[in-house]
């Protein structure tokens, strides 16, 4: 398993992860939980509670987290508009059913058909 095979990880495993990564950027930066909680506006209580895995944190004190650490990149990735929607990319790109170009065709009469009424008979004319 990899280091970023989430979906492997129970949700608390993941919580762990999360708050070992926020504890590891704050420690990297030299700032204290109460100067990271003061500055992000959460309780020191609160982010000592996450840090050690003992709480939840909001998603709301995430983000004002990621914010005071100036992370928010991190979630660029969940916000941020797709430019261009999945079906105009496979366009784009030619890719599934637009890889080749569509070649509409009319159901027509087999050749013939429409002048065979004079020749047909029921077989008993003879």
């Amino acid at each position: 398993m990899s280091l970023y095979d989430l979906g492997a990880l129970s949700d608390q495993q993941i919580l762990a992860r999360l708050a070992g990564r926020l504890r590891s950027e704050r420690l990297q930066r030299n700032i204290t939980q109460q100067a990271l909680a003061d500055l992000a506006g959460v309780g020191v209580a609160t982010l000592r509670r996450f840090e050690s895995g003992e709480g939840n944190l909001s998603l709301l004190n995430l983000i004002a987290l990621l914010r005071a650490l100036e992370l928010m990149n991190l979630l660029d990735a969940l916000v941020r508009e797709p430019d261009i929607s999945p079906m105009a990319s496979l366009r784009e790109k030619g890719a599934g059913i637009y890889s080749e170009p569509l070649l509409r065709q009319r159901a027509r009469p087999e050749s013939g058909l429409a002048g065979d009424a004079e020749r047909w008979s029921w077989g008993d004319e003879e």
